[in-house]
């Protein structure tokens, strides 16, 4: 087969100061094996850091496996890890090889690492401590020799101290942890990730679209709250519904800094009770036509349910940006708000550091 020509991290698209940091973080992390562990919100594009983190390192020309661990129970999940042999149980009509064994010599991404359960914790722990294992229903042990890459949005360090995550597993896989930014921190990227969006719809639909320069200066001031996923969506949409080939202001269902998705207003509502339902309700009937400010409403009233930042990484990040909220932000992915509600919420005062 011929060696790719494509560079490293080509899917990655983006100009700002936040992308380029973590852009040389991947670079450096990749010359070596340690387990990385990458942290970010939804749709910050994890897998392509991943993917990145791979075609950088010394393994390029060993496969890159990944698996998505949300939803699959502990059977499932160490069947589709570790293998199975044929008659290991009902289905299991042939011998097959894991996602180990697949990459073997390569990387293996676990998404979703945060969802596994503590069944399965102990199980993969002990892989990933000894480097072999066993297939389901065989007793031949196997070595594996794998670069391990794991992601998650959930805050590992507080499922640790609800007993929700092994803390041996924690650190084995945290040794180098990169959290990738929100689109909402990587300033001027707005823009150029629309149109490599459209470039795309173009090509695969036989189109000439473009934007109207008003009509990326609208994007750019939007909140996306699912990041680069809902990014791509709103670009795909709206080319598709496009009324003509150079799209306009009025083409968006965006309109001054406001995302417009209902689908996101309800899940916001039903996460912060009557309270929220109310005020998008109001949000929604002031006004025809103006959308509500979903994606501020986002961060600011889902943060009490899933914006609480771990105690130790939060003084850690604090004492590293000098007590300055923003400098902590940056490095914890986070909004200074939430560091601001996580800080009041610890009871941490600035004499802790």
């Amino acid at each position: 087969m011929p060696k790719s020509t494509v560079r490293p991290g080509a899917e990655i698209v983006g100009e700002s100061a936040a992308l380029k940091e973590v852009l040389e973080i991947a670079q450096i992390v990749a010359r070596s094996n340690s387990p990385v562990l990458l942290r970010g919100e939804s749709g910050t594009g994890k897998e392509f850091f991943a993917k990145l983190i791979h075609d950088s390192s010394s393994r390029h020309e060993k496969p890159f496996v990944k698996l998505n661990c949300a939803a699959l129970s502990a059977g499932v999940l160490e069947s589709e890890l570790f293998g199975h042999e044929k008659g290991a149980f009902t289905g299991a009509t042939s011998q097959k090889e894991g996602r180990f064994e697949l990459a073997h010599g390569g990387t293996l991404l676990l998404d979703e690492i945060g969802e596994i359960s503590a069944e399965f914790q102990a199980k993969l722990l002990r892989v990933l401590q000894e480097g072999e294992l066993e297939r389901v229903g065989g007793t031949r042990t196997l070595k594996v020799n794998v670069r391990l890459v794991c992601a998650t949005n959930k805050d590992l360090e507080t499922a640790v101290a609800a007993g929700e995550f092994r803390a041996d597993l924690y650190y084995r896989i945290n040794v180098v942890p990169i959290t990738l930014p929100p689109l909402r921190q990587r300033d001027g990227d707005i823009p150029r990730l629309a149109q490599k969006f459209l470039q795309r719809f173009n090509r695969e639909n036989g189109r000439s679209l473009s934007f109207a320069p008003a009509t990326l200066d609208i994007l750019s001031k939007c909140e996306f709250p699912g990041n680069i996923r809902e990014l791509q969506n709103c670009t795909q949409r709206t080319a598709t519904l496009a009324r003509s080939d150079v799209i306009v202001p009025q083409d968006l269902a965006c309109e001054q800094g406001r995302c417009y998705s209902p689908i996101l207003k309800k899940a916001v509502a039903e996460q912060v009770g009557k309270g929220a339902i109310h005020g998008l309700a109001r949000g929604e009937t002031e006004s025809m036509g103006q959308p509500c400010d979903v994606g501020v409403f986002a961060a600011e009233t889902v943060m009490g349910q899933s914006g609480l930042i771990g105690r130790e990484r939060l003084e850690q990040a604090m004492a590293t940006a000098g007590w300055v909220q923003a400098k902590a932000a940056r490095l914890l992915g986070r909004t200074p708000r939430q560091v601001g509600y996580s800080l009041r919420r610890h009871g941490i005062e600035r004499k802790v550091f």
